[in-house]
């Protein structure tokens, strides 16, 4: 069986525990039941480092590995790349329709690379602005 591509989603806050955990609910385990989740808290600190280093390490089984921050060049984001035994590949802008693009992808066929571009591609498509028309004028009935 071909090596998978190991996912790490690393947030502020709660947000990659949460946005992890909101997806599985949709999605069911398929497609993200080995992804893991690292909340940062408020960023940076010694906890955080050991965390991130031992979560990209459990991810990379030989597929290498893809890790989706929430803010790219944040503390956590960074954090994650200093820890990393090899630099992984980066997809900033973790959100709930990135996960769910993910969950329906083949990590055994597509290089990290090629997972975070599709995955960006589908977020950017899901991004929408809705401005409501205005409501029609009443009539007057006197």
């Amino acid at each position: 069986m071909p090596e998978q591509v190991g996912i790490v989603l690393v947030g502020h806050g709660r947000s990659a525990s949460a946005l992890l955990e909101a997806a599985r609910g949709v999605c069911g385990e398929t497609g993200l039941a080995d992804v893991i989740a690292v909340d940062a808290g408020r960023g940076e600190t010694d906890d955080l480092k050991t965390r991130l280093k031992a979560a990209l390490k459990a991810a990379d089984r030989g597929g290498g590995v893809l890790m989706i921050a929430d803010a790219y060049g944040a503390s956590p984001c960074s954090c994650g790349i200093r820890e990393a035994s090899a630099p992984p590949v980066v997809l900033s802008g973790l959100s709930f329709n990135v996960l769910l693009k993910l969950a329906s992808l083949d990590r055994a066929t597509l290089s990290p690379e090629e997972l975070a571009r599709t995955c960006a591609d589908s977020a950017r498509r899901a991004l929408a602005v809705h401005v409501p028309s205005p409501a029609p004028a009443k009539e007057s009935t006197a």
